[in-house]
């Protein structure tokens, strides 16, 4: 693969980097062509990073030492690029190309071509942010996905920080009326037809000194959860919480579900309903809720709807009650709180 070198203001060559990740997959990157490289390896973990930012590099023996998952993100599963193009992208990669199990979690310190939601992108400066793609093959619907996912960030954001945010539907996490967090599922399905999901995860964790330049405009819409909760948060910490509470209820979904896959029978009870763990989660993820209630504007490309956001599904689409009367479905889109 070739990319050609593009030129930073600095007038620094980035150019594209080759490494053999565990074990004996290649991944390429980004990074500066005038650094210098490290290799530090870690039982079951192969990492290369630069000799730059060392004090905010992730450490991967302490991230080790706490992690306490079962499978996500242990010993094989556990991959790390210091910088790359976007984590979402390398495990699409490596798992449709059947080189990285179920629970394989992609770690980096920065992305030069991450991206979000609605194909925004994310934006990021090296060592200050989560920033990982797990790889999953779910039984069950792609909803209770994006609750998981959403759920295992407030609740991982409460076992370190102990602050309690927010969801605006359907998954950005709030804290303080401020995004923290941002969640981008993506799916394919592989030559068995099974589902195969990478969730990318993103998590202001605290913001970079004065020095190094910000957008103004992501400053404003986002926080960190350093500035909530006052004090240093250990990413490696998040993490671990992070793996454990989506491993946790992962597992609890595909337990209720992969009984009445492998016998060709239906999942949902005599009412239409999912089993108990589904409707916890969905429940749980509804109660986390900010946009329930309040007066929004839903943008879906040049339209926008408004209205007040009534209620969610049980397949969590928003239910929004126009100002005519009328309510509608809402099965994507940009919610916003209008100011006036």
């Amino acid at each position: 693969m070739y990319l050609p070198p593009i030129y930073t203001a600095n007038a620094h060559p980035i150019i594209v980097h080759r490494i053999i990740a565990y074990p004996y997959d290649t991944v390429y990157f980004i990074n500066y062509a005038s650094l210098h490289w490290a290799t530090n390896n870690i039982k079951g973990v192969k990492q290369e990073r630069p000799n730059v930012n060392e004090a905010t590099a992730l450490n991967l023996e302490v991230l080790q030492q706490q992690l306490d998952t079962v499978v996500f993100g242990q010993v094989g599963r556990l991959r790390y690029v210091s910088i790359i193009d976007s984590t979402n992208t390398a495990a699409m990669k490596l798992a449709q190309e059947g080189r990285a199990e179920e629970g394989c979690v992609i770690l980096t310190d920065s992305q030069t071509a991450g991206r979000g939601r609605l194909g925004r992108p994310w934006i990021d400066t090296f060592g200050y942010n989560v920033l990982s793609s797990t790889i999953l093959k779910p039984h069950f619907p792609l909803a209770l996905l994006v609750m998981i996912a959403s759920l295992a960030v407030v609740d991982a954001i409460a076992d370190v920080c102990k602050v309690t945010a927010t969801i605006k539907w359907p998954n950005d996490v709030l804290l303080d009326e401020q995004k923290v967090a941002g969640i981008l599922i993506e799916t394919t399905r592989d030559s068995a037809g099974q589902m195969i999901a990478v969730m990318g995860i993103g998590i202001n964790v605290s913001r970079p000194p004065v020095h190094i330049e910000v957008a103004q405009d992501l400053t404003r819409k986002a926080i960190t959860l350093e500035a909530v909760c006052g004090q240093r948060v250990s990413r490696e910490a998040l993490i671990a919480r992070l793996l454990k509470h989506i491993e946790t209820s992962y597992n609890l979904l595909q337990q209720e579900t992969l009984p009445s896959v492998t016998s060709g029978t239906a999942s949902m009870d005599v009412g239409g309903n999912w089993g108990p763990a589904s409707r916890r989660i969905r429940e749980r993820w509804r109660s986390r809720l900010a946009t329930l209630g309040r007066t929004i504007e839903v943008r879906q490309g040049d339209a926008v709807l408004s209205g007040v956001a009534e209620d969610v599904d049980d397949n969590g689409e928003l239910l929004l009650r126009r100002h005519s009367g009328e309510r509608v479905s809402i099965t994507w889109g940009d919610v916003g709180y209008p100011t006036a």
